[in-house]
């Protein structure tokens, strides 16, 4: 390789910042036949209420937190339904590494409503889930089919 080509090469690693790693979690709220999905405002795309954590909270406590924020709701026991890295590109070029905690409830009743960073919240059947969604989506509804058949 010429020295040109190792130093155009070089430039382009030193302005291309690493991925930065980010803790994510959410939550599936399930009831009977049916899970609350949220469309997210920032893609348009269907997903479990969820987000980032803050600094110093457990994936369980984001889980709750973003639920709340996202929907109004407030959900008892949660169980764990599984870890999902994911990388994802944001519109401005920054990229992260996620790694997303999702939990399973059971819903306890209250009136839901989109609110904070979602357009919109609704009950989807399980056997009919919306196919505008990520791949880190198909994911969880992949493993979320798979422990309520």
């Amino acid at each position: 390789m010429s020295h040109e080509g190792w130093l155009l090469r070089t430039l382009r690693a030193w302005r291309s910042p690493a991925p930065r790693r980010r803790m994510g979690a959410g939550i599936a709220v399930v009831n009977g036949g049916d899970v609350l999905l949220i469309r997210r405002s920032d893609t348009g795309r269907w997903d479990v209420p969820g987000g980032g954590a803050d600094a110093g909270e457990t994936p369980e406590q984001t889980a709750r937190r973003e639920l709340r924020e996202e929907t109004g709701l407030s959900v008892g026991p949660v169980r764990v339904l599984g870890v999902f890295p994911h990388r994802y590109t944001y519109q401005d070029g920054n990229v992260v590494d996620w790694e997303t905690h999702v939990f399973v409830a059971g819903f306890a009743g209250g009136e839901v409503r989109a609110s904070y960073d979602a357009t919109e919240a609704r009950w989807w059947p399980l056997s009919a889930l919306p196919v505008d969604v990520s791949d880190a989506s198909l994911a969880y509804f992949a493993a979320l089919t798979a422990v309520r058949a």
